[in-house]
């Protein structure tokens, strides 16, 4: 189930609006648009990365960690991540989903739930993070941008000059305001690099739940407090 970094009401606060002028729905929808552009920002994606197995089949290493939530339920697991197995490695209608039992998402190493040695290749899709993450710049910058979109849908009608009478009047697009203030918000949303001590900080170990949570958690046990090195697991 997806999950909001923004709400309604505060667009609304933004633009002045009273629920009768913006139902819920309508900004809720441009909400989840406004955190599909913000992902292209604050994340790389990755596309059938081919991996190596280690010894047991079942775990191995990504190219890159501070692995990412991308469908914004606010926790990292296998469904942020596509695992195929492939019997003939050159033919897409052979490969098989895959799904992982543990996940080390701050350094990128991803046990499977079976061994898949006997797969020709194995491929995996991800998004990892690439800047410190500040949720409550990304909640404005959410808003701000679906702001945009409403407007824009609200106003797209109404010419840039209109002539009454002997009076011209020349308004500028009101949109403008809300796209420069996203895009001042997104430079330093992503300014500063992201780092294990960053990305702990909204993360929790998985050794506890079995999963990450995501978004405004914390990040509770070291991993010397867990007494598990998940590069030692075969």
């Amino acid at each position: 189930m997806s999950t909001y970094y923004t709400t309604a009401q505060e667009i609304r606060d933004l633009l002045g609006l009273e629920i009768d002028d913006a139902p819920n729905d309508v900004l809720e929808n441009f909400i989840l648009k406004a955190q599909k552009v913000i992902l292209h920002y604050i994340q790389i994606q990755v596309l059938d990365e081919e991996i190596a197995l280690d010894i047991s089949g079942t775990t191995f290493s990504l190219s890159h960690k501070f692995l990412a939530d991308t469908n914004f339920d606010q926790v990292i697991d296998s469904n942020d991540l596509e695992m195929y197995g492939w019997t003939d490695s050159s033919n897409i209608e052979t490969r098989t989903k895959l799904t992982a039992s543990t996940l080390w998402p701050d350094q990128g190493i991803v046990k499977l739930d079976a061994d898949a040695s006997g797969y020709e290749k194995v491929t995996v899709s991800y998004s990892y993070y690439t800047c410190k993450i500040d949720w409550d710049l990304i909640g404005m910058a959410s808003a701000y941008y679906a702001g945009m979109l409403w407007v824009a849908k609200e106003e797209f009608l109404v010419p840039e000059e209109l002539t009454i009478g002997n009076v011209r009047v020349r308004q500028r697009q009101p949109w403008e305001r809300l796209r420069n203030e996203f895009l001042r918000m997104i430079y330093h949303a992503t300014s500063i690099p992201m780092d294990i001590v960053a990305y702990r900080k909204i993360m929790r170990s998985p050794r506890l739940h079995g999963k990450f949570l995501g978004p405004g958690t914390t990040y509770e046990l070291d991993e010397d407090q867990t007494g598990v090195n998940p590069k030692d697991i075969s």
